[in-house]
């Protein structure tokens, strides 16, 4: 599994985007809310374009176990 993982981060075809865009972009996802849903007590998804990702805080580590604010997001 460790092997098959590596190789497809390292295509080149990976190479577009990075972890750090994923894992806060694709945050609401992780808990369950795809497709720009919103989780409950959130005003707005972790898909939103502004303000530009690079610019938010990482989201919790312990994402199963608390649900950050769209202001612990950044958003």
């Amino acid at each position: 599994m460790r092997q098959w993982s590596d190789a497809c981060v390292a295509h080149p075809a990976a190479q577009q985007t990075s972890l750090e865009e994923i894992v806060k972009l694709y945050y609401d996802y992780s808990k369950g809310a795809g497709n720009g849903a919103l989780l409950p007590g959130r005003s707005k998804s972790s898909m939103v374009l502004e303000p530009d990702w690079r610019s938010r805080p990482w989201p919790p580590k312990n994402k199963y176990e608390y649900s950050a604010t769209d202001a612990e997001l950044g958003l």
